[in-house]
């Protein structure tokens, strides 16, 4: 058992954190007033008031001016501790921005503002989300800060961080001020793309492999073909009509993609989970190659297209599928 447990400090900050989120609206910026300030001793604070009670038993006892003296000047340490504490997170701005999207698995971030009350300075700021990696830092020569927390995101969908917790033991360490935060914040959390086979065919004629038909175009030399009228002297194979192998025009041929779909219906996987990683890893390898694909989820059909506009509709539709209509 912790020393936290033992004296009953997380069970105190549980249900303050709780009785703090009920108290507050949700909110994306909030500045910090007394009212959402909490502050308690640390585990350096416990000993500090312990050690006091022992120098004041002690200057008792023996009747020493220059205990009661230190024990004094210790509590005015102590007391001031308390204001500068409270101090160091009073007056401060917070701003949640935004929550940026990620694959099932990684860490989502979400970018906060931390904006310096006037003419104060705020040093050791820890933030957190509930579950999140803690980040430090300091508003003293810089006003304004912007900065990225993560959090893990086991699964796709819509991630919540929970509340986002800011405290600081500054400038002695003997106390603890925090604030609890509910910024409403979010972020869309993908399928994690695994590599896998294509199916051999992925809806209609198109097979997922791209297979290419030629077109008119002026891209690869394609071969001969006989002359007709009309046709531009550039075209002409001069060195064929040399030979007397009588007038023909050179032809030229580009490609263009059939169609190709990613389809829920034909993709061999076993699960729901599966699937959808074997779909978002295939979306993600044809916007690469700059290939128009489809999508065809139960309930949802997506028209073939390319482009980053596209990538970002079938993403979201991997995220969300079976969550929201």
């Amino acid at each position: 058992m912790s020393w936290a447990e033992s004296f009953g400090i997380e069970r105190i900050s549980r249900s303050v954190r709780n009785w703090s989120l009920r108290r507050f609206p949700q909110r994306r910026r909030v500045t910090l007033t007394q009212n959402r300030i909490y502050i308690l001793p640390s585990a350096a604070g416990l000993g500090f008031i312990l050690l006091l009670l022992t120098l004041l038993l002690l200057a008792i006892n023996y009747e020493n001016n220059l205990a009661y003296g230190l024990t004094f000047l210790l509590v005015s340490l102590f007391i001031l501790s308390i204001i500068q504490t409270y101090a160091n997170l009073a007056g401060l701005e917070v701003n949640a921005l935004s929550g940026h999207p990620c694959y099932a698995g990684e860490h989502a971030g979400f970018t906060v503002e931390l904006r310096a009350a006037k003419g104060r300075d705020h040093e050791q700021l820890v933030l957190r989300w509930e579950n999140g990696t803690p980040l430090t830092l300091d508003l003293t020569d810089q006003r304004v800060a912007q900065v990225d927390l993560a959090c893990p995101a086991p699964r796709r969908g819509w991630l919540y961080p929970g509340a986002l917790k800011l405290e600081t033991h500054f400038p002695l360490g003997l106390f603890r001020a925090w604030t609890w935060l509910d910024t409403g914040l979010r972020a869309l959390v993908y399928p994690r793309p695994i590599p896998c086979r294509a199916p051999d065919t992925a809806g209609g004629d198109g097979a997922l492999d791209a297979r290419r038909r030629l077109v008119q175009g002026v891209e690869d030399f394609h071969g001969f073909s006989r002359y007709e009228n009309g046709v531009s002297l550039h075209q002409i194979a001069w060195k064929v009509y040399a030979r007397g192998q009588g007038l023909h025009v050179k032809q030229y041929a580009g490609t263009a993609s059939e169609e190709v779909w990613l389809d829920w219906a034909h993709w061999p996987a076993s699960n729901e989970e599966e699937r959808l990683s074997g779909i978002c890893y295939w979306a993600l390898e044809l916007t690469q190659r700059e290939q128009p694909y489809g999508l065809r989820l139960p309930g949802l059909t997506l028209a073939p297209a390319s482009g980053e506009s596209h990538r970002l509709r079938v993403m979201r539709a991997l995220a969300l599928f079976g969550q929201e209509q």
